[in-house]
């Protein structure tokens, strides 16, 4: 997973607006008006949300499985002009398990990461990770696939094309609903053709997506997170279920027993 797409990840999502989403998250995160100047940005991929994050004077860090994604980050963050006063920070690593023996004003998990998360073995470790790496009282937000919506409206099939100046993206998403467990397997077909010379590349990948209940990640984070809102993506009211996406905001406890 995340092997060849990884390499079309920006392009594919070029239209997503990381600007806007940034804003709504520091909005979370500073709605107390408490001090926010370090952040950790988990499941970072190729470090949009953490650069936007830079712009607005954070020192951020982040940690992702992909090094195909790490170093397209890397040199997208090497090129910005002009450069924030601390760049963002990728490191490679698996959010489950890393630890970087450093602790951070707020931990976030955006695009839906937490729902890679198949099974709640997966989702505990990676609650774990971010309470370690938390300062005492900080904050933990993620976003997640709502299982609500996604029982009434069900995942279909879609198509999706994307282009620059070198090629052409066709996207072909097929998903297989597990109803037993919860995941919707989305089957990737992905066509390149190069505009140079026609040439053409394909290749397929399986992405197994977990549908959380909030009700489920509230009990897997109580042992070592107060719970404090959630409500659908982008929005601050009570995610319905015709939201696909919803976030959860947590605060650190001083005790831990996630494992």
């Amino acid at each position: 997973m995340f092997e060849d797409y990884a390499k079309y990840y920006n392009l594919l999502y070029q239209d997503k607006n990381y600007a806007e989403e940034t804003d709504f998250v520091l909005g979370l995160l500073t709605n107390d008006n408490r001090a926010l100047h370090s952040l950790l940005d988990l499941g970072c991929g190729t470090g949009r949300h953490a650069l936007e994050l830079g712009k607005k004077g954070l020192a951020v860090e982040g940690v992702d499985i992909s090094e195909t994604m790490l170093d397209m980050g890397r040199q997208m963050l090497s090129a910005v002009r002009p450069a924030p006063a601390d760049l963002p920070v990728l490191r490679e690593g698996d959010i489950r398990a890393v630890r970087l023996g450093k602790t951070f004003d707020a931990v976030i998990c955006l695009f839906h990461v937490m729902s890679y998360q198949n099974n709640d073995e997966d989702a505990r470790a990676l609650l774990s990770t971010a309470w370690e790496h938390l300062k005492p009282g900080g904050l933990f937000l993620f976003d997640f696939w709502h299982a609500p919506c996604v029982f009434k409206v069900q995942p279909e099939h879609r198509i999706k094309v994307m282009e620059n100046e070198e090629i052409h993206i066709l996207r072909e998403a097929t998903p297989t609903w597990n109803s037993a467990g919860n995941i919707v397997t989305v089957h990737y077909d992905m066509t390149q053709t190069r505009k140079e010379d026609g040439s053409v590349f394909t290749f397929s990948e399986d992405h197994p997506m977990r549908c959380w209940y909030p009700e489920e990640l509230r009990g897997l984070a109580r042992t070592g997170f107060a719970f404090l809102a959630e409500d659908g993506w982008l929005k601050e009211q009570a995610p319905i279920d015709e939201d696909w996406a919803a976030w959860m905001l947590l605060r650190k406890t001083p005790q831990k027993n996630l494992l």
